[in-house]
């Protein structure tokens, strides 16, 4: 009878090159956190800039704040997408933290052939965000860019209040009128501002009422379950055909490369 080959028993990773893969994940988790702190500095010198520029002269009109209210989306939509690779990188090395760093620091050893090292190695393979653009967005709104937007706010008001519009665009001397851009009636303009603002409001007060820490302080229950949990994205739209190789090893093919094989 002849015996099936017996896979060898694999080994805990080794200590230096573990430490090299933690070192160079702390080096672009880094540099993704500059990355995400550039547009927030973006939008406060364009805010700051404008309101200087408004507030300087009674002739400058104020529909420039409101350009720029519509502008700083744009900064918290870089922000909120350079998130989500930040909070990858991170709940990599939170991983390697909790499941590694720690026993090694706890008992002197790590456990071979753990569940952590698979699900790290497939996450490496294949990345998937671990949260979702939307909520990166509400995170990023709630830290930053909702004080911003207050600042915008009261910048705006205080244009309206010491800076009445002329006698030519505003026929009636009213903070109603005063609003007005163009052929835009001041009242309609008040509308969509609040309105804006108070969807701002309602996204910011529901986050605060789900906020979770951030990736760099989770448990390690919580860091575990974002590794395995269904909901994540993965971080290519491209579809993905996974070959299992010998030692479970998995190989990712694109869907030109399945073309080719077949052609």
């Amino acid at each position: 009878m002849i015996k099936p080959a017996m896979r060898p028993p694999s080994a805990p990773p080794p200590v230096a090159a573990t430490i090299h893969i933690y070192r160079g994940l702390m080096d672009r988790a880094a540099t993704w956190r500059q990355r995400i702190d550039n547009p927030t500095n973006w939008a406060i010198v364009t805010c700051g800039t404008a309101v200087s520029f408004t507030l300087s002269d009674e002739t400058h009109p104020h529909a420039v704040l409101l350009l720029v209210m519509l502008f700083v989306i744009m900064f918290l939509v870089v922000e909120g997408r350079r998130t989500r690779y930040y909070d990858l990188w991170s709940s990599w090395l939170r991983l390697l933290e909790t499941e590694y760093m720690a026993p090694i620091l706890q008992d002197n050893s790590v456990t071979a052939n753990d569940t952590w090292q698979e699900l790290l190695v497939r996450d490496l393979a294949f990345p998937h965000f671990k949260a979702s653009f939307r909520k990166m967005l509400q995170r990023r709104l709630r830290d930053h860019y909702m004080a911003i937007y207050l600042f915008l706010l009261l910048s705006w008001l205080l244009k309206l209040l010491l800076h009445p519009a002329t006698s030519s665009t505003c026929p009636t001397d009213t903070f109603v009128c005063h609003a007005s851009v163009g052929p835009v009636p001041g009242g309609a303009i008040l509308v969509v501002v609040s309105a804006f603002y108070l969807v701002l409001a309602i996204v910011t007060i529901l986050t605060y009422s789900s906020s979770e820490t951030t990736i760099e302080v989770l448990s390690r229950e919580r860091t575990l379950q974002k590794i395995v949990s269904p909901a994540q994205q993965p971080v290519s739209r491209q579809h993905w055909h996974i070959d299992i190789l010998p030692f479970g090893v998995a190989r990712r093919r694109d869907d030109d490369d399945v073309g080719a094989v077949e052609d």
